[in-house]
């Protein structure tokens, strides 16, 4: 792995101009986290990286596994899905 690819799942935490980005850390070399509890992971797929959006895990069920969403091909694009999907539960637990 070369060192832009390596890189790359630090530097997206700042290439999404809103708030939440910025709150995204690395967790080593293939992952990052979210205070909120969601996580995004890279993966490589027959020589491509691909990465999924990892929902938290729900304590409280009986679920053996949280749901993810993806794949996409950029670390961008799992970004924007989780400030959609955040945003979405935010507005119906205001609804509420």
């Amino acid at each position: 792995m070369s060192a832009a690819q390596t890189g790359e799942v630090r530097d997206a935490a700042t290439a999404v101009a809103d708030e939440a980005a910025c709150k995204w850390r690395p967790s080593g070399e293939f992952a990052m986290v979210h205070p909120s509890g969601w996580s995004i992971a890279r993966y490589s797929v027959y020589d491509q990286w691909r990465y999924l959006l990892w929902e938290p895990i729900n304590r409280c069920t009986a679920a053996n596994a949280n749901p993810f969403h993806g794949p996409f091909d950029n670390v961008r694009d799992a970004m924007r899905l989780h400030r959609d999907l955040t945003a979405h539960e935010q507005q119906q637990e205001r609804a509420a």
